[in-house]
This record gives structure tokens, sequence and C-alpha cells, in this order.
């Protein structure tokens, strides 16, 4: 006798019934037999809905029974081949007829056991798959077998309300059901039965369906559980939604879930059972269900789910760490979280949620630092993943310090709220309130941000809020199947997005639901990790006007969005006061604008102008000004790069111009991307860089957009690309440090042609900036200053003195010249190429060739190489103008210099006997 239970808890059917976007016909399919494959579009991933033709793509499975390997595969990917597609039989629904044992035409001594699809369009580029985003198994049947098809699994039932029972086998037999040991129903050489289950008494009851044919049974078991009606109380004072800790013994639990029959709470305090002892009160006005769980050992870790109306299976929404059935085997296996329980497999599925009380709290160590004003802020975007090999906030930790000392006064991470997955952007959220453990527990990001905020670093996290995907209880208290598109009930999302580009489930933002929920999670993070702010994701998404496909209709001026950013801005300053708000808004001007105004600000993407600049082209940026823009508000964080865009870099090494500068050659590649820095850092205003900008990371972004890419420490080691990140920590240490930068008097942009000019004037300060973004010198460029008298280059500490307002100077390709009316101190390490280096002479070894005192002040001692003849020797400033230039003898190996009467600043001093040059800087304080 063959004996199958249909577990309570556990059931993943993939048999024929187990899908309802796929049936067959007929119920019992065998391989050599004629099998229809009905396929319902609308259901389990959307992406064939209303797509026509629709073809299907099909294997046989022949490894065994549970096997997931497809062995044969007739039908090409991605072709329009007439044998594979599919009957349209009603809108969305499509059929195919086949019989597997000709179609597959298997080997001698293969069997079918199951057959793998999905469907697509001609092309392939839309597929439709199982809710979980995975491909359909339909099970042969093998022999003789019984089984449910309505319900396929254990059910709740509330008293009073009745269930419809349906058992089929494969074959013409002697069937029966029987409830706790007594039969209700039977047939006599039937292939399927009907029963009628009324529930009057609570209980749990045992429903076993037999089938017998010439003296061979199968059997198979269902469990259905009666429950009373919710019982009927009002929430306790002082508790809110999600997990309360009323003592280190007790909690009251609360889930919102409006117009839900009831609730019971299943954990491992009481093994999972469904209890009546643990069924949850209902508000009166149906909103809430709450429970009070006392008898809780203190410190001890449970997991637990709410069972809600005897099917739905999800985590507290509110709870700060999640249970993952799929991901914690990794996380557990590479010790990325020390201790973490194991999910409870074999006694519940999908996500669970932990409760702990008595909770060992971060003492928090250095809550008073100083904020930097918005147009102060630079800010450094950081995926923990792809940040360091470990992918772990304690290794961002470590490297907090090298930020700290590159000059940046923001961090931005990227999503860090539990996402689906393990490696992955984070813009996937499954759970608000959770910190994802791939990358620690939630202790190690407060350190983390903790640590930031003692080196002067505000920390601003990557908040999505546009979206939900199908793991979250948000999106599965309503919807289809498991992790199905919302239903039109559900409180909180659009069972269709309103607009273009949306991923998962599309929020509701005017929804009081959502308004809610929206409060809460912003509130949490600025209060309980002690974030200085947010950037907040696809914030154009955060409307109810439906856009449909209609890209540009989306971006125009919304005012139903625009109420919905200044309800939640002022939400969060009514608390939060000095918190940042960032939107990836990309909306009209006149919307930005308006919000602005408000006191919102915005990412200003400026990374297409700064990738054709960086492949040798000039355009004019002044968009990322925000004065050019007609606001009131110094708001816009303009950036070069960002995590959704290509590196300049890689634009400069792989499609960069040859001629007549090859920007491909790393020193020429590393003098353009310093150009476009010096004018980046210059306009006035907040600022943001993408991680390894700094030091040029050029690792192509869309070769594989989401995946994991290398973090490439090692370029610091590179001398060429130690200039870039001295330059952007120059730049930044003169934005920290002078109000010019930020927020100045006057700003002057002059951006148009190839050769460009900022100009800032503060109280204390003016600058001048020239830029050449042409590829050919300019032998006598004409530039002009606010007034004569001393300007200072700040890139060499050379002094020039002008009578009037101008001075013709010698500006080369990729040259930029910054002048200050006061001197500065000169910045740290080398960040010019020596101009005079472009002619590529041959360099003879210059170990024996030394120059001191560096700094120099009145003279200079030249060690001259043994080796050497009498020669030449010529100093030259960074401009490539000669100073001075005289003779030397081959006996004087000590030569001496007089420099008393040069400007401070650097140089270059030149040596040649007509068969050695060497070459060496010098400092003149």
């Amino acid at each position: 006798m063959k004996f199958r239970i249909i577990f309570p808890v556990l059931f993943l059917m993939t048999l024929r019934f187990g899908f309802s976007q796929v049936t067959t016909e007929p119920a019992f399919p065998r391989a050599d037999q004629k099998i229809k494959i009905i396929y319902d579009a609308t259901k389990g991933t959307t992406g064939l809905k209303d797509v026509d033709p629709v073809y299907i793509h099909i294997g046989a499975v022949v490894a065994g029974p549970t096997s997931t390997t497809w062995a044969i595969v007739p039908f090409a990917w991605g072709t329009a081949n007439p044998d594979a597609r599919m009957v349209k039989t009603a809108p969305n629904i499509w059929e195919w007829e086949f019989t597997p044992n000709d179609f597959f035409n298997p080997t001698a001594g293969q069997t079918i056991y199951r057959l793998g699809m999905v469907f697509r369009n001609a092309t392939g580029s839309l597929e439709g798959k199982t809710d979980t985003n995975g491909d359909f198994f339909v099970d042969l049947s093998q022999g003789f077998e019984v089984t449910f098809t309505n319900p396929n699994s254990s059910k709740l039932l509330e008293i009073g309300e009745s269930q419809e029972i349906r058992i089929a086998s494969s074959d013409v037999a002697d069937l029966s059901l029987e409830i706790n040991g007594v039969v209700v129903a039977s047939a006599a050489g039937a292939e399927s039965l009907l029963y009628t289950f009324e529930a009057t008494t609570e209980g749990s009851f045992n429903v076993v369906a037999k089938a017998l044919k010439s003296g061979e049974e199968d059997t198979a078991e269902i469990t259905l559980t009666v429950v009373g009606p919710s019982p009927q109380a009002p929430l306790p004072s002082g508790v809110r939604k999600g997990i309360n800790y009323i003592s280190d013994t007790e909690v009251v639990l609360v889930l919102e879930a409006p117009l839900k029959k009831n609730v019971f709470v299943i954990g491992d305090f009481n093994n999972w059972e469904v209890l009546p002892s643990f069924q949850m009160n209902q508000t009166p006005d149906k909103e809430l269900f709450w429970y009070r769980l006392t008898g809780l050992t203190p410190k001890q870790e449970y997991i637990f789910q709410y069972l809600v109306d005897g099917s739905i299976r999800i985590g507290d929404p509110y709870a700060d760490k999640v249970s993952d059935p799929f991901h914690d085997d990794e996380i557990i296996a590479q010790n990325r979280y020390p201790g973490l329980k194991p999910y409870p497999k074999g006694k519940t599925e999908f996500q669970a949620t932990f409760l702990q009380t008595a909770q060992d709290q971060y003492q928090w160590k250095y809550l008073d630092y100083e904020k930097p004003d918005k147009e102060e802020l630079v800010v450094y975007e950081l995926l923990v993943r792809d940040f360091d090999d470990r992918r772990t906030f304690k290794a961002v930790i470590e490297r907090l310090d090298y930020l700290a000392g590159l000059g940046i006064n923001a961090l931005e991470l990227m999503p860090i709220k539990e996402f689906e997955g393990n490696l992955s952007w984070g813009y996937n959220p499954s759970f608000f309130f959770a910190v994802d453990k791939f990358y620690g527990p939630k202790n190690q990001l407060k350190e983390l941000i903790d640590e930031a905020h003692k080196r002067g670093m505000v920390v601003i996290l990557d908040m999505v809020l546009n979206h939900a995907f199908g793991q979250s209880p948000f999106v599965r208290l309503y919807n289809d199947g498991d992790y199905g598109a919302p239903t039109l009930d559900n409180p909180w999302l659009n069972r269709v997005a309103k607009h273009p580009f949306n991923v998962g489930y599309d929020f509701n933002h005017e929804s009081a639901y959502t308004k809610a929920l929206m409060d809460s999670v912003n509130n949490y993070w600025l209060t309980e990790y002690k974030v200085d702010g947010f950037r907040f994701d696809l914030s154009k998404g955060f409307t109810q006007t439906n856009s449909g496909d209609n890209v540009g209709f989306w971006g125009e001026y919304d005012a139903s969005r625009i109420a919905i950013w200044k309800n939640i801005y002022d939400q969060i300053k009514e608390n939060h006061p000095e918190a940042y708000l960032i939107l990836e808004h990309f909306a009209d001007n006149i919307e930005e604008k308006e919000l602005s105004t408000h006191g919102l600000m915005f990412w200003g993407n400026m990374n297409f102008d700064f990738r054709d600049i960086a492949k040798g082209n000039s355009r004019n940026f002044d968009w990322g000004y925000y004065k050019t823009r007609g606001w009131d508000n110094n708001t816009l964080v303009s950036y070069m790069e960002s995590h959704d865009e290509e590196r300049t870099m890689w634009e400069s090494l792989t499609w960069g111009q040859t001629s007549p500068v090859n920007i491909r050659q790393l020193s020429n590649a590393i003098n353009r991307n310093q150009l476009m820095a010096a004018f980046f850092f210059s306009i006035p205003g907040p600022k943001m860089m993408w991680q390894f900008e700094e030091f040029g990371y050029d690792q192509e972004l869309n070769n594989d957009r989401l995946g994991i890419k290398p973090t490439k420490w090692e370029y610091l080691d590179n001398p060429e690309r130690q200039r870039l990140f001295n330059m952007y920590r120059a730049m930044m240490d003169l934005k920290s440090s002078n109000n010019a930068f930020n927020n100045p008097q006057n700003a002057t942009l002059d951006l148009s042609q190839p050769l460009k000019s900022i100009k800032l004037t503060d109280a204390d300060l003016q600058v001048v900036l020239y830029g050449n973004f042409g590829l050919t010198d300019i032998a006598s460029a004409n530039l002009t200053f606010p007034a004569s008298g001393t300007w200072y280059n700040y890139f060499t500490g050379e002094e020039i003195v002008l009578s009037g307002n101008s001075r013709a100077f010698r500006v080369r390709a990729n040259e930029f010249l910054m002048f200050t009316n006061k001197k500065l101190p000169l910045p740290e390490g080398e960040i010019l190429q020596d101009p005079i280096l472009s002619i590529n002479p041959e360099i003879s070894n210059q170990s024996e060739f030394k120059i001191y005192p560096v700094p120099a002040s009145d003279r200079l001692i030249i060690k001259v190489p043994e080796t050497m003849n009498s020669g030449n020797f010529r100093i030259i400033d960074v401009t490539g103008k000669v100073i001075r230039e005289d003779v030397y003898l081959a006996t004087d190996k000590n030569l001496q210099v007089d420099i008393q009467e040069f400007t401070s600043g650097l140089y270059i001093f030149e040596i040649s006997d007509n068969r050695h040059l060497m070459r060496k800087r010098f400092l003149k304080k």
C-alpha cells in the first residue's frame, strides 16, 4: 500500500494542480497519453498578460520525480517556432496539446517523471513564470494514485463556513473520504468524489482520501481546522503596530489586517501549532489584530509568524529581524551573522520574523557631532556588498578612516533594509524595518553609523518606498497566490503600477494606510539608528496620477505628487528638523523648484554630460548649478557618477578620442578626469560621488548590471590613479574650508566653449578657474581676473602679479588653472602631470640624481650622477616656462643654484649632457 500525507503546514504542491496559472487535462497526465497544457497569463508573473501570441518552452525531467533539471528540450529559445505556438481559447488563456513520449522520444530506459515549462513571447524578451519567478513543473503519473484537487492543502475555516472537498484518482477505483476516522462519502468505480464539509464545531479534522483498485490502495491526507470567530477587544493602551516589548517575559503583538477574519500566532513558543489559545483578538473596527504573549524567556530568540485566514503565513511587517527559508543557510555557512538561529524548516514556510525580550542595546558613543549645511555636503554613495570583498558592515567600519582622509562629510548607504536574496543592490525590499542579515547584525550597522559620526560624517540611507517585492507582508496579505500581484482590496499597494519603470509592486501614496506606514518607516530609522537623512529612490513614482507607459507624461508637473512629498517632508521635519531629504526625482523643473523651495533636495544627474566630456568632447554642464535652473535654494546634489550609470573613466579608457591626445592612455585619461573634477567641485552646492570614483574605477556597469563588481583597491598603488585621488581630496578640502565653493556671494559660470571658466567671490576669498576641454593646446589664452594684484596658483603655489585684470597664458589640452586672491596651503600629494613630460624624451635611470633640501628656500643643491659629462641645466615652472638655464662642468657633482628670488611654488629641474636627460620636481617655500 502507498501512503502519502499532505502536511498541514508544509504543502508545497508541484503537481498538475499546484499552480492555478497552469492546469492540465486530464487531471492525472501520463507520458503515454495526450495532455493538454492550459496556461493563464494573468497569473504568476504577468509578463505575458495581453501578449499575443504566446509560445511554450518545455522540457522533460528524467532524473527523478523531484528533479528540476530539464534533460530533453526540443525547442530553441527566442524563436517563433510554429510548433511551440499555443492556441488562444479565451483572453489570456492559452492551450497546447501533445503526447510526452511521442514528443520527447526518450531513449530506452528513460522515464519522464515531470514536465518543466515556462512561457514566452516569440523573442523570449517577455516571460511567464511562477509567482516566485521560477519554472512550472507538472508531475506525470507513474502509477495508481489519489490526491486532493480542492482544497489542495490544509485549510482553516470559521464556524459556519463550508468547504467543498474533491478528490481524484489516476484510474477508475473505489473512492472514499474519511474525517477523523469516519467514512463520510464513497463511490465505487469512479475517478473523482465530491463532499461538502460543514464547519459546525471547533477543532482539528483529519481528512483522508482513499482509492482502491484490484487490491492496490493509495491514500492522501489534509487537515481542516475549524475555529470560532475572532474575539473582539480594543487595543491595549500604549501599544502600536508590530512587536511591543512590555517586559522581559511579555510582548504584545499587533498586526494591521483590515477586514481579515482571523489571525493565529504560530512559532517556536507553541511548536508552530494552530491553537485556539493563540488566536489573536480583533479590534471592533476590524482593522487590527493583537495578542498578549507571556511566559517568554528573557534574551531568548523566538521565530514566529501570523497565520491569517488559515492560509496566509507572514512575518511581522514591523519586525527588525527576518528568518528566511531560502537564504539564511548561506549566511550561517559564511558566519556572516554569528549565532544566527536557523529557519524552522519542516515546521512552516515563507518568511518568518524574530522577537527577543531583554535585548542588549547598542550604547551610542558619538552623538555630539556637527552636521554640515545642505550646500556643504559631499556625499559618498556606497554599496556595502561591493565596497569591500568581505561585504559586511564591519568591513566598511574598517575603511572609514580612508573615507575621512579623502574628505567626504556624508556617507550614503545603498539600501540595507531586508531585501529579497542575499546578493542585491537592495532595491527589492521586503521588510522595511529590518536590517539585511547578509551584511551583519543590526548593532554592527549602528556601530558603523556611530563611527562615521565620530569622524564627522553624517549618514544618509537610500530609502526604497516606491514599491515592495512579493515576499513583503504588505503584498502577501492581499495578493494573488503566494507572491503574486496585489489584489484590489490591498490597503497599501496598487494592483497595477501608476507609472512606467516601476519595479516590484507600486505603493498607493494617497492611501491613509500607506501614509502612516511611510511616516513610521522614516521616523524609525531616524530615531532607532540615528541616521541623518534619506535619499528616496524613484521619488517620481510617488503619485496616483496614472501615466501608464507614457514616460513624458509621468515627468510633467504633478500636483498630487507635490502634495505627497510636502506631507512626507513635513512629517519628518516635525520630529527631525535637521534631517536631509534628497529625492531621485528627475521631473519637470517647475515641480522640482517648488519642492526645493519647500526644503527638499534633489539628485542632479550630470553623468551624460560628463561621460561625453570624458571621451574628449566639450559640453555645457551648467545644469548642475541650481541657479541655472532658476531655483531659490541651493539644494541640487549634482553628480558625475552614481550606481545607475557607466563610469566616466570607463568611457575615457574605452571610447576616448585618440587624436590629437590619446585619452585611452591612462595618464591622459587621468588628466581628463582631473579637469572634470576641478570644475565639478567648483560649481557651488552639494555634491555626490559614487564609490571608487576618486581613483578612476573603470569596470563596465552594463556587462552585468546588478552583478558583483571587483573592488580594485589596488588601483591606489598606481601613481597615476593616486594623482586623481589627490585631486579629489584637494577639491574636497577646498570645499570644506571655503564658503566660496558652497554658497558664494557671487558665482559666474562660463561653460559653453572649450575654454571654460568658473569665478567665485565670497567675503574673504576669490577663485578663478580656467580649463581647456579641447584636445589641442591654446598657445595664448587671455585669462581675465576680477582684479589686479597678486594671485596664487592653488595647485603649484606660483604667484603672479597682474597690473591689469588679464594675462595671456598657454593652456594645454586637459589643463586646468585655479587662482585665488589669497595664498592657500598647497594640496597634499602629487596632482599635476609635468606638462613638459608630454615631449616623452628618453629619460635615464635617476637613482643617483638627487635634489635637496625639499622644500627649498634660498638655494638648491643638486647631486649630479658620476656618469654624466658636462652639459646644461634649466629650471621650468609648471606652465612650461623656462625660468633659468645655464651650463655645468663634469667635475661639478654637487651643483648649487640660487633660487632666492623665485616665487613660491612647484618647479622642475632638468639636466642634460646630450646622452642623458633627467628631471625632478622641487618645491620652493
